[in-house]
């Protein structure tokens, strides 16, 4: 399968898609956030370590904003006291948050624009799907945009051209 055009992930790092679009893309990678790291620190901890328990069972129960942020970077905490016991290390959560908050920072590390990572892919449609429900003109936001990865993205699709080119 081919991915999404994954440029459009320049207008959520640039700021500049509408509210309407912004908001819930912005709910969406927190949430998603909130599960990776849930699901990273369950299948490592096992029960094993009371505290983490419920610090990992705070974090699964945050339904804000702020308390998913409060309860990641709690969980961070004590996973890096107990690094030893649960064989995981705080700056690994930070990593898996950031993977999910930031896709288009991964984007960037990475330049695999042929093989990008599943949850690149998964902000990329997502955004697709919200900017096409909501009118929005991303090839004339994206000329707004001055950035080295965009750049090296538009000359890689120029020679890769996508199968249905949204743009």
């Amino acid at each position: 399968m081919t991915p999404p055009d994954l440029r459009i992930l320049a207008l959520i790092d640039a700021k500049l898609l509408p509210p309407e679009v912004q908001a819930p893309f912005d709910h969406w990678r927190i949430w998603r956030a909130r599960d990776a790291v849930a699901t990273v620190v369950r299948r490592r901890v096992a029960n094993i370590l009371p505290i983490v328990q419920t610090y990992l069972e705070r974090l699964e129960v945050a339904d804000t904003e702020e308390t998913i942020f409060q309860g990641l970077y709690a969980i961070t905490e004590v996973v890096e006291v107990h690094r030893a016991r649960i064989g995981l290390h705080g700056d690994y959560i930070v990593l898996i948050m950031s993977n999910q908050i930031n896709p288009w920072g991964v984007l960037e590390f990475q330049h695999d624009f042929a093989n990008p990572p599943p949850q690149v892919s998964e902000a990329a449609a997502l955004l697709w799907g919200l900017c096409e429900q909501h009118n929005v003109l991303v090839s004339a936001l994206l000329t707004r945009v001055k950035d080295p990865l965009l750049d090296a993205l538009n000359d890689y699709y120029a020679v890769y051209p996508l199968i249905n080119k949204p743009l």
